[in-house]
């Protein structure tokens, strides 16, 4: 039996601007190298890494998180992911030394592919800031943990490393040239009962960071009141706290636990609620966007691997759709997940967004955008909802870009 559909295409008279958001989606190399089978940086790996930094990059995601020592992020305590580390380090008595030479190739690498950010993996761990990451060095020729979950993060040891190792780093990344594309984290989504953890270790990385910008998640504002860190980034729920506090460049973020009115991109909500995101972007004016999974292919707090094919929850532990945009393909090839292409057509509305205030300005762009909303005002929870009020917005845009190109 033979069918036919047609339909009509409308080609607008201009072109979208570049994507000049911030935009990351943590980046999990181990994730790859457990569900491939192949060695930490070995050639295979990189192969397969540099499949997946192209799909990154072409999907509009152009900040990456960069394991310079296995990343502290979403382990139990005790335990240990698998070794990604990209500095190699040798202690010799007290001294110590580093070698760049497997990070320079990731930064090139994904250059290369069309990455222009990069994030240095956090140097304290998550939620508490008590504890230093997993760091692998050679003592007397053999491999040796010499920091981790036995280490307090105020540690005078630790500090010492920190004082050894950031003034290499940041010289090595000035000479990269990437000064001004390179943001450290501290610790991850730390409470207001872990900010004086947090004081101490952020005072021993300004020390060593002028000229960087140091970024966090984390959604109490009293952090960013007290001059702890100059780029926080709090969740939609948490945004306009910070904008009553002026907060420039202003950043948010969003994860397992933003659920109810904000945009999101799990399994089971409406695709107008993921692309959204992309509007609400613009109507605050924010400068980046960071959410924790691209390809994290394990249980909660990384205690065994998952398929990503039979689980999608992270072995009930999250939201499906929360821990991964991308499937392991064959040949090491990343598939693409349907909240993936609709999270990047949001970035498509707002390069349009951004291309419309090129020709009549933003003030009446936002303008537009508050009249189309419920209660006359866009924010975080009142946008509108659902597919053919989502179309409908979208549809006002291009017309008032068909109107001034034309």
């Amino acid at each position: 039996m033979k069918s036919e559909q047609s339909f009509k295409l409308e080609v607008l008279p201009a072109k979208l601007p570049k994507q000049e958001l911030i935009c990351t989606h943590w980046f999990h190399a181990d994730c790859l190298a457990v569900y491939y089978n192949v060695p930490v940086w070995s050639e295979e790996h990189w192969t397969i890494l540099k499949n997946y930094f192209r799909n990154y990059a072409s999907h509009g995601l152009n900040m990456l998180l960069t394991p310079v020592f296995t990343p502290p992020l979403d382990t139990a305590v005790g335990g240990e992911r698998p070794t990604t580390q990209l500095v190699g380090v040798k202690v010799s008595g007290k001294k110590y030394t580093f070698d760049f030479s497997k990070l320079e190739r990731w930064i090139d690498l994904a250059q290369a592919q069309g990455i222009r950010y990069f994030e240095i993996s956090h140097l304290f761990t998550q939620w508490g800031v008590a504890f230093c990451p997993k760091i692998i060095a050679t003592v007397k020729g053999k491999e040796k943990r010499i920091f981790g979950w036995d280490t307090s993060s105020t540690s005078e040891e630790y500090r010492s490393f920190l004082d050894a190792f950031l003034p290499e780093l940041t010289a090595f990344l000035k000479a990269k040239k990437l000064q001004k594309r390179t943001y450290f984290h501290c610790s991850d989504e730390p409470a207001l009962d872990h900010i004086e953890n947090y004081r101490k270790a952020a005072e021993i990385l300004r020390k060593h960071l002028k000229g960087f910008k140091i970024c966090d998640a984390l959604s109490n504002v009293e952090f960013y009141k007290t001059g702890l860190i100059t780029t926080p980034i709090p969740s939609e729920y948490h945004v306009d706290e910070f904008v009553k506090e002026g907060v420039s460049p202003l950043w948010t973020y969003y994860c397992c636990g933003q659920v109810n009115k904000v945009s999101n991109r799990f399994l089971h909500m409406p695709s107008s609620r993921n692309r959204i995101l992309g509007t609400l972007l613009y109507r605050y004016n924010i400068e980046g966007f960071l959410q924790w999974g691209f390809n994290f292919y394990y249980s909660q707090q990384s205690r065994f691997p998952i398929d990503p094919y039979q689980v999608l929850d992270s072995d009930y532990a999250f939201p499906a759709g929360d821990a991964f945009m991308v499937y392991p393909g064959k040949d090491g090839n990343p598939v693409d997940s349907l909240h993936y292409e609709v999270f990047f057509h949001g970035l498509q509305d707002l390069q349009a967004l951004r291309l419309l205030e090129s020709k009549i300005g933003r003030e009446k762009t936002v303008a537009l955008l508050d009249k189309l909303s419920p209660g006359g005002v866009m924010t975080m929870e009142e946008y509108p909802r659902g597919e053919e009020a989502f179309l409908n917005l979208r549809k006002k845009i291009n017309d008032q870009i068909r109107k001034a190109f034309s």
